[in-house]
C-alpha cells in the first residue's frame, strides 16, 4: 500500500515495502530529489528502476526523470541521501531590449584607401550632422525567452527581456508618432557620451582643420580654435569662428565668418558669406559676403565683394592692389601706394545687373560686327545692280542679305533699349559713395556703377559719389 503526504507544497513523502521515499521540489518545481529511508528494520532492498519510476510518478514527477541517477541509487543502495532525480527545462530569458543608432557611433576616423591607393585624408566626416525631425536611434524591443517545463510536466512561460529607455539627451525627444524612436529638435552636431545622443547647435574644433580632420560639413554653427590648412573646405550652414590664419582653402557659410587671423595664399582661397565677414587682413585671395565686409588692417592684391558695404576703418588700414566692390558703401582709410600699384574700388555695383548689362553690350558689338560684314556684301551687289550685272542668283542673295540686314537692326535696337534699362537701375543707386579717411594714390579706380574715375594725383581725406552724370570728389573735412 502506497501512502502520500504533501508538506508545504515542496515534500512529496511515499511509503512502500518498509521503505520512506522522501521527494523534495526545488526552484518552482523545476529540480526534484529524492531521500530513501528504511523505516522496517527487517525490510529488504529490491526495488527496481521502474518501481522507483512509478514511485515518482505517484508524486507527481513525469518529465525530466534521470534514469541514470536511478541507476545509482539501485545499485549502490543509496539511502539516507538527497540525490536529484528530476530536473526540468528551465524557462530562457528572452533577448534584451537594444537601441539601434541611426548614425555613426565611431569615434575615431581613418582615410579612406581608394582602388588606386590614393589615401582620401580630406573627407573623414569627423562631424555627425543632424536636422530637425531626424531620426537618431530606435528602440528594437526585448524578446521574451522559450518556454520551459517543470518536473511535473507543466509549461512555464519563457522570461521577458530587460527593457531598455531611449537614450534622450539635449535637443531630443521621443516621437508622438512613435515612441521607440529618438528624433532631434535642432540642426546641429551628434553626440553619444555615457550611452546618450545629443544634439549641439555649436561645435568646438579644438585643432586646426587639416588631414587629423579632413574637410568639415556641419548644419549648425562652427568655432575652430586653430587654422584652416590649404587644401580644405569648410561648409557650415550656421555662423563660422576661425581663431587662426586661413591659407588657400575654402570657408562656406550659410551665416556670418569671423577670422580673427589673416587670410593669405596663392589666390586659390576663398570666404563665402550669406551675412557678414570679419577678418583681420587679406592678402591675394577672395571674399564675397552677402551683406558687410569688415577688414582691420590691409586688403593686398585681394578680391573682396559684399552685398551692402566694405568697411576698412582701423588705424593704418589700406586697399592696396586688386578689386574691393560694394553695391552701397566703401570706407576705408587709404587706396593705393605711392608706387602707383593699379588698385580698383567700386560701388553701386550689383553684381547681377552688370553681369546682365555687360552681356547685352557684347550682344550688340556682335551684332554690328555682322550687320557692318553683311553691309560691304550688300554694297558690293549694288555696285553690280548699277552695273546692270547681276544674275539671278545674285538678284536673290541681294533680297535676302537685305532681309537679314533690316532684321539684326531691328535686333540691335531692342537690344540697345534692354541695355539702356538695365543702365538706368545700375544708375539710380545714387546713395552709392566712396568714403577715403586717409590717402587715396595714383594707380588707383573709383568707379560707380559703370563711370569710372582714375586719380591723377594724391588726394586726402574725400568722398566720391555720382552727381549728375559724373564722378565728383567731396572734401571730408
Amino acid at each position: 500500500m502506497v501512502q502520500v503526504a504533501l508538506r508545504e507544497n515542496r515534500i512529496h513523502t511515499l511509503k512502500q515495502d518498509g521503505y520512506q521515499f522522501k521527494i523534495f521540489f526545488w526552484h518552482n518545481l523545476m529540480i526534484a530529489h529524492l531521500t530513501i529511508e528504511q523505516i522496517d528494520h527487517y525490510a529488504v532492498f529490491k526495488f527496481t528502476i521502474e518501481d522507483l519510476i512509478e514511485i515518482l510518478k505517484k508524486a507527481g514527477i513525469v518529465y525530466g526523470i534521470r534514469k541514470e541517477q536511478l541507476e545509482k541509487v539501485i545499485n549502490n543502495t543509496i539511502l539516507n541521501k538527497s540525490i536529484e532525480v528530476a530536473r526540468g527545462t528551465f524557462p530562457e530569458r528572452g533577448k534584451d531590449a537594444d537601441i539601434e543608432f541611426l548614425f555613426d557611433t565611431t569615434k575615431s576616423k581613418t582615410p579612406v584607401v581608394q582602388n588606386d591607393g590614393y589615401i582620401d585624408y580630406k573627407n573623414l566626416n569627423i562631424i555627425r550632422n543632424a536636422v530637425v525631425g531626424q531620426p537618431l536611434a530606435k528602440k528594437v524591443h526585448a524578446v521574451r525567452g522559450k518556454s520551459g517545463i517543470t518536473v511535473t510536466g507543466e509549461k512555464v512561460e519563457g522570461l521577458m527581456g530587460r527593457d531598455r529607455a531611449l537614450p534622450k539627451g539635449k535637443n531630443t525627444y521621443i516621437s508622438s508618432d512613435n515612441p521607440d524612436l529618438l528624433v532631434s529638435t535642432i540642426d546641429g552636431a551628434i553626440t553619444f557620451n555615457d550611452n546618450v545622443v545629443s544634439v549641439e547647435r555649436n561645435y568646438k574644433l579644438r585643432s586646426d582643420v587639416d588631414t587629423s580632420t579632413g574637410n568639415i560639413e556641419f548644419v549648425g554653427n562652427l568655432h575652430i580654435s586653430g587654422s584652416v590648412r590649404a587644401g580644405f573646405r569648410i561648409k557650415v550652414d550656421g555662423d563660422v569662428e576661425i581663431d587662426k590664419n586661413i591659407e588657400d582653402a575654402e570657408v562656406i557659410s550659410g551665416g556670418s565668418v569671423v577670422a580673427k587671423g589673416g587670410f593669405i595664399g596663392s589666390g586659390k582661397g576663398l570666404i563665402k558669406a550669406k551675412n557678414d565677414v570679419f577678418i583681420k587682413y587679406i592678402g591675394n585671395q577672395r571674399i564675397v559676403a552677402g551683406n558687410n565686409v569688415k577688414i582691420i588692417d590691409e586688403a593686398m592684391n585681394a578680391k573682396v565683394e559684399a552685398g551692402n558695404a566694405v568697411y576698412l576703418k582701423g588705424e593704418g588700414s589700406i586697399i592696396v592692389g586688386g578689386q574691393v566692390s560694394a553695391c552701397n558703401l566703401v570706407d576705408v582709410n587709404s587706396i593705393g601706394s605711392e608706387m602707383g600699384i593699379r588698385t580698383l574700388v567700386r560701388v553701386g555695383y550689383d553684381k547681377i545687373l552688370m553681369e546682365k548689362y555687360t552681356n547685352v553690350k557684347t550682344e550688340v558689338n556682335s551684332l554690328q560686327n555682322d550687320k557692318a560684314k553683311i553691309g560691304k556684301e550688300v554694297k558690293t551687289l549694288l555696285g553690280l545692280k548699277k552695273d546692270d550685272e547681276l544674275n539671278e542668283e545674285q538678284r536673290l542673295l541681294l533680297l535676302q542679305l537685305k532681309k537679314k540686314q533690316a532684321e539684326i537692326s531691328k535686333k540691335i535696337e531692342e537690344m540697345e533699349g534692354k541695355g539702356n534699362e538695365l543702365l538706368t537701375e545700375i544708375q539710380e543707386n545714387k546713395i552709392a559713395k566712396i568714403v577715403v579717411r586717409g590717402n587715396i594714390y595714383p594707380g588707383t579706380t573709383i568707379q560707380i556703377g559703370i563711370l569710372k574715375k582714375e586719380i591723377p594725383q594724391e588726394l586726402k581725406n574725400m568722398t566720391f559719389q555720382i552727381y549728375q552724370g559724373r564722378i565728383i570728389s567731396i572734401s571730408n573735412t
